[in-house]
């Protein structure tokens, strides 16, 4: 089994992971470059050029649909009087052994703090909601502690880092509903509604939240990115072995010799991923099928 060495340089999401698995909170995320993209994004560039850098970077929806996140973004109305937005971040993760955003929000949550903060910004919305799963009790502690340090530190709230720009966060349980992996089941959930998926048109972008333009994004899409607006869209780009821009959140729960959570280049090969990180099938078991 391959020994995987962390760094900024190759592992955006993951370097900061503490060996103790213990959450990173505010003054150890900040000593490691935390934020800087943060400060890169609202004091120097303005939304429109975020979105570019976003959308050349070419970081697609780590959520499933593989959809260009800046191009998504840039979907959002131009029209700067319909100054009520949102951001809503679907942490709702119910996939049948799936748990890399749960990784994400229990370990690093100023990272999921910092993505949504640039990821607004950009969308020039002042309000966001992470729907959570409800199961996800350690993450939603975690959260609201990271959302209560960044607003204590001025990187939350009003006139964020002196720019004039003001967001505010909230975290929302779920109340258990597979469906609400489906951003307009999860935006009526979010109203107080049944979880229904909505008919399109129109889409959130237009029509979202109580009618208001709204973006849904991934957890680990939005924690994605800090990296690109800190160190560069040709950076970004180099990480991948393929066509396919960054790195992706690889797990194994299963009977493996060793399940876990690799982040891992695109172009990684499904062989890799089972036998050099997987370890294998355990002994006496073969393989049969892999969802």
């Amino acid at each position: 089994m391959k020994n995987v060495i962390r760094t900024p340089e190759t592992h955006p999401l993951t370097w900061r992971l503490r060996d103790d698995k213990q959450p990173v909170w505010l003054d150890e995320y900040r000593s490691k470059n935390g934020y800087e993209g943060a400060r890169k994004a609202l004091t120097g560039l303005s939304p429109d050029e975020i979105v570019s850098q976003v959308k050349d970077a070419g970081l697609k929806g780590r959520g499933g649909a593989g959809f260009s996140t800046g191009l998504k973004w840039s979907l959002m109305p131009k029209d700067e009087s319909m100054n009520i937005r949102y951001l809503l971040c679907n942490a709702d993760e119910m996939e049948p052994g799936t748990y890399k955003d749960r990784l994400l929000m229990e370990q690093l949550p100023h990272l999921l703090v910092e993505g949504m903060l640039i990821s607004a910004f950009a969308l020039k919305a002042y309000r966001g909601y992470i729907f959570l799963r409800g199961e996800y009790i350690e993450a939603a502690v975690h959260l609201r502690r990271a959302i209560a340090e960044a607003t204590e530190a001025g990187l939350l709230g009003k006139n964020i880092m002196g720019t004039g720009f003001d967001f505010e966060l909230f975290v929302h349980t779920g109340a258990g509903r597979y469906i609400c992996g489906e951003e307009t089941a999860l935006i009526n959930s979010l109203e107080g509604r049944r979880a229904n998926p909505r008919s399109k048109p129109p889409f959130p972008a237009t029509s979202g939240v109580w009618g208001k333009p709204t973006c849904v994004n991934n957890v680990e899409t939005l924690c994605n990115v800090p990296a690109i607006l800190a160190n560069g869209v040709e950076w970004y780009q180099n990480i991948s072995k393929s066509k396919d821009a960054g790195t992706k959140l690889m797990g194994f729960s299963g009977r493996v010799k060793n399940p876990g959570l690799w982040e891992l280049p695109f172009g990684t090969t499904a062989r890799e991923i089972l036998e050099d990180y997987a370890g294998g099938m355990r002994d006496g078991l073969k393989f049969k099928a892999w969802q």
